[in-house]
């Protein structure tokens, strides 16, 4: 495969020293990752938890975390509804608004959730 490889595209043939290495990535370094779940909601015990459901600070007063942060679990998508919802819910605890009553909607599971991450849509209509 070396034929089709072509030259190095970062940080590039000139960075050569682990000096010049270092201050590359210093200048270049980034995450596509959206970081989340670093101050985890939650409920009972768990000495982990650092906000409740309705994102108080445990053991402060007057004191809430409202973003992706909370997330006791990273999301398998894109983080930006989710981050919307929890602000919304907080929100509404916030003003002391009463939750909306529980809705039951219809929804598909993939039969193979715990052993596959994800099906192609042709995968996913064969199998409903």
């Amino acid at each position: 495969m070396d034929a089709y490889r072509g030259d190095e595209l970062q940080p590039g043939l000139d960075i050569q020293s682990d000096n010049e290495i270092d201050q590359w990535v210093r200048e270049n370094i980034e995450s596509a990752y959206h970081p989340c779940g670093t101050a985890r909601m939650g409920h009972g015990d768990d000495p982990n938890l650092v906000v409740d459901t309705e994102c108080r600070v445990r053991g402060l007063t007057g004191v809430r975390v409202v973003d992706a942060s909370v997330f006791p679990t990273v999301p398998y998508g894109n983080i930006n509804a989710p981050t919307i919802m929890v602000a919304e819910k907080a929100a509404d605890a916030i003003l002391g608004k009463a939750p909306l009553s529980p809705l039951s909607a219809p929804f598909w599971t993939d039969p193979n959730w715990q052993t596959q991450q994800r099906m192609g849509e042709a995968s996913r209509s064969s199998t409903q």
